[in-house]
């Protein structure tokens, strides 16, 4: 999915929040800027449902150093008992 956004000040995004929910469905995500600088984004359900599958995916992810050593210990047994079907 090729994410379009479009940048709006915070001052148009308030008093056009009714074309901002329509507008949001077109771009995926508006970029809500106060003099300049980012303040929020207004985000699409689609892209609101893809950023949570992401997050959800995050969190089943583990990074390998946070392994204690029976997770090592079951690699090496089930390695050990492949190479013995061999």
């Amino acid at each position: 999915m090729v994410m379009k956004y479009v940048e709006v000040g915070a001052t148009t995004f308030a008093r056009q929040f009714p074309k901002m929910k329509e507008d949001v469905r077109e771009f995926g995500v508006i970029s809500v800027l106060s003099h300049n600088r980012s303040v929020g984004a207004f985000v699409s359900p689609s892209v609101f449902a893809e950023l949570e599958e992401l997050r959800r995916r995050k969190r089943e992810l583990e990074r390998l150093e946070d392994m204690d050593s029976t997770f090592f210990e079951a690699l090496d047994e089930a390695v050990s008992s492949y190479d013995e079907t061999i």
